[in-house]
C-alpha cells in the first residue's frame, strides 16, 4: 500500500541540492517554503504529483478567465488562484521526489501547467488591464495607447503568443539535441525563474489589479517575451545552421 503520511521533514528534506540551486528568489524564499505543507495535505488526500500538476493547471486557468470578467473582486480571486498555481507548481515536484515517482510524463505534466499558467495569466492580464485602464495609460494623463479599444488585451495577447512561440521553439530543438540543449539556456532559464510564473509574474499581477498598476505588468511582459521571442528564435536559426 502507497505510503500517505510523509512527513513535512521528509518532504523537505527530499529536495536535492541542484533544485535548491536552480530555484529562483521568490520561489526559494516564498513558494518553495508554502509547497511542503500545500505537498504534505495533497499526500494526505491520496493525490499523485501528476494530479497536482493538472490541479495546479485548473487553477491557472480559471485564474485567467476570472481576471477577464471585469469585476474587481472576481479579479482579486484570478490573481489569488494564480498564486495558488505557483504554490501547486512546486509542490507535484515535492510529491515526485518524496514519493520517487519522478520520471518523464511527470516532467510533461508539470510542462502542461507551466503552458497553461503562461496563456492564462499573460492573457487574463492583458484582459484585465484593458478593464481597469481602457486607453489610458495609468500615471501619465493625456496619454494613451496608439491603438483604438483593445490594445492592453492585444499586448496581453502579444505577451502570451511570444512566450509560448519562445518554448516550442526551444522544445523542438531539445527534441533534436538531445539534454545538451539545456546547458545553452542556463541563462534564459534562470531569469525565466525569477521573472516567469514561479517567479515575480504572479504576485506583480496580484498587486498590479490590488493597485491599478496591471496595465504596466501587462506592458513589461509584453516586451519582455516579444523581445526574448526575438532572440531566441535568431540564437536558435544560428545553430541549427551551423550543424
Amino acid at each position: 500500500m502507497d505510503k500517505k503520511n510523509y512527513s513535512l521533514k521528509e518532504i523537505r528534506a527530499s529536495l536535492t541540492e541542484e533544485k535548491r540551486r536552480a530555484d529562483g528568489f521568490w520561489t526559494r524564499f516564498v513558494l518553495r517554503p508554502l509547497s511542503y505543507p500545500a505537498a504534505w495535505l495533497a499526500l494526505r488526500l491520496g493525490l499523485s504529483a501528476n494530479a497536482v500538476s493538472y490541479l495546479s493547471a485548473l487553477a491557472a486557468l480559471v485564474g485567467g478567465v476570472l481576471l477577464a470578467t471585469g469585476s474587481k473582486a472576481l479579479m482579486i480571486t484570478g490573481a489569488l488562484l494564480l498564486n495558488l498555481f505557483a504554490v501547486l507548481d512546486c509542490a507535484d515536484g515535492n510529491i515526485a521526489r518524496v514519493k520517487g515517482t519522478a520520471g518523464p510524463w511527470g516532467g510533461w505534466a508539470d510542462a502542461l501547467g507551466g503552458y497553461a499558467a503562461y496563456l492564462a495569466a499573460l492573457l487574463g492580464s492583458g484582459m484585465a488591464s484593458e478593464f481597469l485602464a481602457g486607453n489610458s495609460i495609468p500615471g501619465l494623463p493625456g496619454l494613451s495607447l496608439p491603438w483604438a479599444a483593445g490594445g492592453w488585451a492585444l499586448l496581453g495577447g502579444l505577451a502570451a503568443g511570444a512566450n509560448q512561440l519562445m518554448r516550442l521553439a526551444y522544445q523542438g530543438y531539445r527534441n533534436v539535441l538531445g539534454e545538451a540543449a539545456r546547458e545553452e539556456i542556463a541563462g534564459e532559464k534562470k531569469l525565466s525563474e525569477n521573472l516567469g510564473v514561479t517567479g515575480i509574474l504572479m504576485p506583480a499581477i496580484l498587486i498590479g489589479v490590488l493597485t491599478g498598476c496591471l496595465p504596466w505588468v501587462t506592458a513589461f511582459y509584453a516586451a519582455l517575451y516579444t523581445g526574448g521571442c526575438a532572440v531566441t528564435l535568431v540564437k536558435l536559426v544560428m545553430k541549427v545552421e551551423k550543424f
